[in-house]
């Protein structure tokens, strides 16, 4: 047989497990490595602006007038309509919540 240390190790064991510390620092010093090479230099010539700002009035000048913008809500809201909604969202959520606490505290025997 071959011969163990105190841990009942033998000594293929132990060199199999310093190996693979050392391979596995090796193979972080390599990507860091190679991180550190594939970084660019930062250019010295400072960001580059957008222009479109400067040019606005030129290009709003060559679209065509919009009579009537289309915009997603149009006012005046139906105010019976827009509070069964927004009743009907809360109680959605809240019935969700409450039916995830009920579901959990049921499957984990609290409640009977």
């Amino acid at each position: 047989d071959r011969p163990t240390d105190r841990n009942g190790l033998n000594s293929c064991h132990q060199y199999s497990f310093i190996h693979s510390i050392i391979t596995m620092i090796s193979n972080i010093a390599a990507r860091t490595a190679s991180r550190m090479g594939s970084k660019r230099a930062m250019s010295s010539g400072g960001p580059k602006l957008h222009k479109a700002k400067d040019a606005w009035q030129t290009i709003a000048a060559t679209r065509p007038v919009d009579p009537h913008p289309h915009n997603v809500f149009h006012p005046p809201y139906n105010k019976i309509t827009v509070g069964c909604m927004i009743a009907g969202v809360l109680t959605a959520g809240y019935g969700s919540m409450y039916y995830g606490m009920w579901h959990q505290q049921k499957k984990q025997g609290y409640w009977k």
